[in-house]
């Protein structure tokens, strides 16, 4: 059959209703509960004829594992969507955060672009792919995942399954306009701890000032330099430290002070060796002032994730995308990291990244996604999905 005949399958209406359907589904992390939500996808894949499982995680969270069975003479073709979303935050929005409006030709609310208008896009492709009843040579699998958002819970259980079968490589829409990303940078981050003792405001010298201890670490921590390689697509490695907490009242000298620090790392560089150089950055620097007690906490540990551009699949997918839309561009690297994180170094396959949203809008408030890019997916997705399968 001629699979670009495929691409007239796609109705506009119908993904923006699965979009909006979608968007209207409170899954918000945390506290997670994306129960709800991946009941509407297996659901939804059941329906259009997938062999469907919910993986429940607990009570209020499941993730989805959906497979479209082909002959088994080619491994399978992953599509890969997380189901949370980021909270709405305090700042009012143009359009009710879960209302899946629709104005200005884009459809707007909490997780439009990150990313449940890719969830809409890979759903549909399925769904398109499956009532064409094509002999697929390998089947299609989608992990429609919890806790991306917080901690990857459903990329690291599905991964982690022996049922998963080969695969030959991994598809994710996070948000790039459409662009393809080959490579993500890695995240650590770090929750340091400082200890005092309290005192009287009115008599600092009785005490032990855990946040003045905290300002003389981090300020020494800004002065490392952490060998990495600039690399061509995801530039070079940052700190930042973005939350600090510490005190209990005005007149009382603090007794622990908190900050958090998110890293960012490029390939190459190894965690495990940044983190033993802060572990031992606090114990020099406790010599110096044995009043300093601190400790050092992962929170977060991605790692970074790479695709080489030449690689075959993703010049397979590059043209792809250039038949759809026209164009055909270099493939980028994404600061942000995705469930890449927790399939790649297990299922050690290709990743590529392809998403309708606007990476600039995600986590943001008045988030939305373009209807005619949502469109313009589900084609990629669908011929992606065929070509590499038959």
């Amino acid at each position: 059959m001629n699979i670009e005949s495929l691409l007239y399958s796609v109705k506009q209406a119908e993904v923006v209703q699965v979009c909006q359907e979608l968007v209207k589904l409170k899954s918000v992390n945390p506290p997670g509960d994306e129960l709800q939500v991946a009941e509407y996808v297996a659901s939804f894949l059941e329906k259009a004829g997938l062999k469907v499982e919910l993986v429940s995680h607990s009570p209020t969270r499941a993730s989805v594992l959906a497979r479209l069975k082909g002959s088994g003479e080619k491994p399978a073709l992953l599509f890969n969507s997380h189901l949370d979303t980021v909270p709405v935050g305090n700042e009012k929005w143009k359009h009710d955060p879960f209302g899946g409006v629709v104005a200005e030709k884009k459809i707007w609310g909490r997780g439009a672009a990150d990313m449940k208008g890719g969830l809409a896009a890979m759903l549909m492709a399925a769904k398109i792919i499956s009532e064409a009843q094509i002999p697929l040579q390998g089947d299609l699998v989608l992990a429609a995942t919890a806790g991306e958002e917080v901690d990857s819970t459903g990329a690291i259980a599905i991964a982690g399954r022996k049922d998963l079968g080969p695969m030959q490589a991994m598809m994710i829409p996070e948000p790039s306009s459409n662009d393809v990303f080959t490579a993500e940078k890695g995240a650590l981050w770090l929750e340091i701890t400082t200890k005092g003792k309290t005192a009287h405001g009115s008599m600092p010298e009785e005490g032990h000032n855990a946040v003045m201890r905290m300002i003389y670490l981090i300020n020494e921590l800004q002065k490392q330099n952490f060998d990495f390689k600039e690399h061509p697509l995801l530039g070079g490695f940052s700190q930042s430290i973005n939350t600090i907490n510490g005190g209990v009242k005005t007149n009382v000298v603090p007794d622990y002070c908190v900050v958090t620090v998110d890293i960012r790392t490029v390939p190459g560089q190894d965690h495990q060796e940044i983190v033993r150089r802060v572990e031992n950055l606090i114990t020099e620097l406790s010599r110096k002032d044995p009043e300093l007690d601190a400790t050092v906490r992962v929170t977060n540990d991605r790692i970074p994730v790479e695709t080489l551009p030449d690689e075959p699949l993703v010049q397979k997918f590059l043209d792809v995308v250039a038949e759809v839309t026209g164009k055909r561009t270099a493939p980028k690297g994404a600061r942000y990291y995705t469930d890449g994180a927790a399939f790649v170094p297990v299922l050690k396959i290709p990743m590529i990244i392809c998403g309708p949203g606007d990476a600039k809008l995600a986590h943001q408030p008045n988030e939305f996604v373009e209807v005619a890019k949502l469109v313009e997916s589900v084609k990629i997705y669908t011929l992606a999905a065929a070509k590499f399968l038959l």
